[in-house]
């Protein structure tokens, strides 16, 4: 039954109701993912080069690739890349280094 046929009180009530985002736990996933590839370019060795490998691949239709992820969570890779210090902002070379990260970091939501 659809929504225009049902009168009652209790369905007119709610009409502005918007369900919960149930992908939530996929969004948590990926964003450890994330979270846990830009600590790894802070580590030596092995584990800064995967990462580094991670976010400078072009791959985008693996679920848990990097584009694939900013994609899901509606996140600009280049302002990640900007982060993890792949790539660098023309606009914030004025800008001191902690704050560009304050500002790529406010684009993540934990």
């Amino acid at each position: 039954m659809g929504r225009e046929h049902k009168n009652t009180a209790i369905f007119s009530a709610y009409d502005d109701y918007e369900q919960p985002e149930l992908a939530t736990p996929e969004k948590n996933l990926l964003r450890a993912v994330l979270i846990n590839a830009i600590a790894d370019m802070g580590r030596p060795g092995e584990f800064s080069r995967r990462a580094k490998d991670y976010f400078m691949s072009t791959e985008d239709d693996y679920v848990f690739a990097f584009r694939s992820v900013c994609t899901y969570l509606n996140i600009n890779p280049h302002h990640i890349l900007i982060l993890v210090g792949l790539e660098e902002d023309r606009r914030l070379r004025q800008e001191k280094p902690h704050e560009t990260q304050v500002l790529v970091a406010d684009h993540i939501e934990l």
